[in-house]
């Protein structure tokens, strides 16, 4: 494989593996509020996971960021410099902040009635605002906040991102009609309505990926689809943690055989790929056909199956995409087939 694709197909990957891991930390973190049943309940598990996902997902959007406008990431020197300016990299808000300017710049953010909302929203809603400033405080310094205490001889007066979110939580009864509640009924709506403002924030922090960075951004968003296809009346709803069954795992190949094979054959440009051009070959045959279609689909023919390239590809002609091919190795993937492919568009 030519050195500089196989560099780039190895940050595709590191990328993939940070958005997973900050999106199940921020799921986890929303399931630990859910299956609480009191406001007052232990909140360290919560906002660890929350001040991870939210400072993973921010940091890979910057990057992104970066590569959308220079064509390339920065490299390591420039990165810990970049990351130094929000406090060593755990200035979540800082961040955040950065990907709101930066939106002003784009035209679908000045435009789109549902981004224009959801940059409001980040902007403006006291609730929002006030979640961001303690788990970045959480992630700064003071998720030792209990064991200062222990060691210090006088009074610990730091901010308390425990009590402080205890307290954000209890800020939700506001415009709630409490009477002829329980107590507990009235703790689980604040928890929900925890719930559903963090979801709207996680959802309009998506939208970047979807309309922040043309193709690249799309390439990228992976587990967050689930918040970008949020809708209102399915907030707090959790529905994104569930397993369930999707039309795509039903999906099969097309044969290579096929005339609904051969329509696309027809419109398409072609090239074979071997495994002696790339050093981590990932499957177990020799060679591999890709396919650039004309309607900007790509495929791969992989023994006498063919495989989509791109979730595009994939729902246009239902069929799975070339993870699921038997001829894959175990626990690899071959991003290069998507990147050979979109080369055929150039000649």
């Amino acid at each position: 494989m030519n050195k500089n694709l196989h560099i780039e197909v190895r940050k595709s990957n590191a990328i993939g593996e940070e958005i997973d891991a900050s999106f199940k930390f921020i799921v986890l973190g929303l399931k630990t509020i859910k299956e609480q049943n009191s406001t007052i309940s232990n909140k360290h598990v919560s906002l660890q996971l929350f001040a991870s996902g939210f400072e993973r997902i921010l940091k890979i959007l910057l990057l992104i960021k970066d590569k959308h406008k220079t064509g390339k990431f920065p490299e390591l020197a420039k990165a810990k410099s970049k990351f130094q300016a929000y406090n060593n990299g755990h200035g979540i808000e800082k961040m955040l902040l950065e990907m709101i300017d930066y939106s002003e710049k784009i035209d679908s953010f000045q435009r789109i009635p549902m981004l224009i909302e959801d940059v409001e929203f980040l902007k403006t809603d006291s609730h929002f605002k006030k979640f961001i400033q303690i788990i970045t405080e959480f992630s700064i310094q003071q998720r030792y906040y209990y064991i200062d205490t222990i060691v210090l001889e006088n009074e610990n007066t730091n901010f308390n991102p425990f009590d402080e979110f205890k307290g954000l939580i209890w800020s939700f009864e506001e415009n709630v009609n409490i009477e002829n509640q329980s107590y507990q009924e009235e703790d689980n709506i604040k928890l929900l309505n925890t719930i559903k403002c963090i979801e709207k924030g996680t959802r309009a922090i998506s939208r970047f990926f979807s309309h922040g960075f043309e193709d690249l951004g799309i390439k990228y968003y992976c587990e967050f689809s689930n918040f970008l296809l949020l809708k209102d009346e399915d907030l707090g709803k959790l529905k994104y943690s569930d397993k369930k069954s999707i039309p795509s795992e039903f999906y099969q190949p097309i044969s290579a055989l096929s005339i609904k094979f051969f329509s696309i054959k027809a419109k398409s440009k072609s090239k074979i790929i071997k495994s002696s051009d790339f050093e981590n070959w990932a499957f177990t045959l020799k060679s591999i056909t890709v396919y650039s279609h004309r309607d900007n689909l790509f495929f791969a023919e992989i023994g006498n199956n063919i495989f989509a390239l791109t979730g595009k590809s994939s729902r246009r002609f239902k069929i799975p995409m070339y993870l699921k091919s038997e001829k894959l190795k175990p626990r690899m993937t071959a991003n290069y087939l998507l990147d050979e492919a979109k080369k055929l568009r150039e000649q």
